[in-house]
């Protein structure tokens, strides 16, 4: 059987919390094993696990948002979704730009007083 996953996974056990959307409710569950681009669950049940959940991990001290990639008996294998869009990351890469030519003139008008002070 061919190795499919994008990142190499490391065995664990992890105690884990899966908290559901809106955050009204949770379960605990082991983290089996851990990559940068998912985890292996053990839920003891998966029939009540959404689709979509953040999973806290105190070990990592880290939380995931996650996608189900796959259920089998009482596991899970969590898919780790990015954190921001692509449209989210332009914008704010354009304000960082903006920030620096900002920065750039204040820089230029604090040289120019010193300079007139001398």
């Amino acid at each position: 059987m061919s190795e499919r996953r994008i990142a190499p996974r490391s065995r664990t056990f992890w105690k884990g919390t899966i908290l559901f959307p809106g955050g009204l409710r949770s379960v605990e569950c082991t983290v089996r094993n851990f990559s940068e681009t998912g985890a292996r669950l053990d839920c003891g049940s998966t029939l009540d696990i959404p689709d979509h959940f953040e999973l806290k991990i105190p070990q990592r001290g880290a939380s995931f948002k996650c996608q189900v990639a796959w259920r089998r008996g009482n596991e899970i294998g969590a898919h780790f979704i990015a954190e921001q869009a692509v449209g989210e990351v332009t914008a704010i890469n354009e304000k960082l730009k903006a920030l620096a030519a900002q920065n750039k003139k204040l820089l230029r008008q604090m040289n120019d007083r010193d300079a007139e002070t001398l």
